[in-house]
């Protein structure tokens, strides 16, 4: 029985599964160097322990070619917090500026930009001061951020007569998780037919799906995101298959153990009726500390027992603070662990 729970529910991080990731993404990418994406307070593992990670790993491949390019955050409080605990290197700003306010954050925290529309193009070369290299980018086909094909020509030579900044060529892919999808490579060739006759300028293309499936959308930087938490990118093709760990461990405890009669139903709604006698487990975790609410009946859970971790699943809609699982079948008691998702030895 575990013990010892300061809080309801633990987010435990594994920071040598994170290492082990980055690996993954070089061994993927022999000749590119990385860009890892750390927004959303390292994707909620938490920032500063994840840039000492990457910190540690780049001075022992400093001198590859599959180095560390820096790193890319989504907010300019995150740039802050990284410049804080010694962050040296790169740091790009996903979103770019929208206001000269913005921009001067840039400019004093020494941030790459990325520039995908033009009312940024405008501020930028009002004031390029102090700006040493822009991420420039195009919309292939996301249709979310970045310019369309006349209008990054026009930002590149504009950009390309301001002394001494250096320009990344962006686009990001849409489908790369869909391993026969037919967009990922009309993205790349659009990708392709953008930078005819732009020199040796640097380009990026690939997230995590297109480290992992589709070689072809390297070019000379990758920008690693989910799966470095220890996530796959596909639908079929597990995390353990491709080599990745996972970096957090989520579990709670049961804290009450329920018998229920054939026809009984669970939690909220009764979306759940029992079709026989069975015992029910309380754990003390919920949509309040993360959890997904819409998480369904029979998603998997991994819960202690004298003979180990041993699966079962969710029954019943998921509350604020609780679920409640199926312990029907197994030698369970209060305080036993129960695991979310994560590594089962930590349990």
């Amino acid at each position: 029985m575990s013990s010892d729970f300061a809080n309801r529910a633990v987010a435990q991080i594994d920071l040598d599964a994170f290492a082990n990731n980055i690996e993954i993404v070089r061994s993927s990418c022999p000749e590119q160097s990385y860009l890892p994406i750390i927004k959303a307070n390292g994707y909620g593992h938490g920032l500063e322990a994840i840039a000492g990670v990457l910190l540690a790993t780049a001075k022992q491949v400093a001198q590859s070619v599959n180095r560390l390019e820096g790193c890319a955050i989504a907010a300019l409080s995150e740039a802050q917090r990284l410049r804080e605990c010694g962050w040296d290197h790169p740091i790009v700003l996903l979103p770019g500026f929208v206001d000269t306010a913005e921009l001067d954050e840039c400019r004093r925290l020494g941030i790459d930009p990325v520039i995908h529309s033009p009312y940024q193009l405008a501020l930028m070369l009002a004031n390029p001061s102090g700006i040493t290299r822009v991420w420039l980018k195009a919309n292939t086909g996301m249709n979310r951020l970045g310019l369309n094909a006349e209008a990054w020509h026009e930002a590149l030579t504009a950009l390309s007569a301001v002394p001494n900044l250096a320009i990344v060529a962006m686009s990001h892919l849409a489908c790369a998780d869909e391993l026969d999808s037919p967009v990922t490579l009309k993205q790349k060739s659009q990708f392709d037919s953008l930078l005819a006759d732009t020199g040796a300028i640097r380009k990026t293309l690939a997230a995590s799906g297109g480290i992992l499936a589709w070689p072809q959308t390297h070019y000379d930087i990758v920008r690693p995101g989910i799966m470095l938490y220890g996530s796959s990118p596909f639908a079929d093709r597990s995390a353990q298959s491709l080599g990745l760990l996972p970096v957090m461990t989520l579990k709670s405890r049961l804290i009450a153990i329920n018998t229920l009669n054939a026809g009984d139903a669970v939690g909220y709604g009764g979306t759940f009726v029992a079709d026989r006698p069975m015992r029910i487990g309380v754990v003390s975790i919920g949509y309040g500390d993360g959890y997904p609410r819409k998480a369904p009946t029979d998603t998997p859970v991994l819960v202690e027992t004298p003979a180990g971790m041993q699966r079962t699943t969710l029954k019943g809609r998921v509350s604020m603070d609780m679920i409640t699982i199926d312990v029907t079948d197994l030698q369970v008691e209060v305080g036993a662990s129960v695991v979310l998702w994560g590594e089962i030895g930590r349990a």
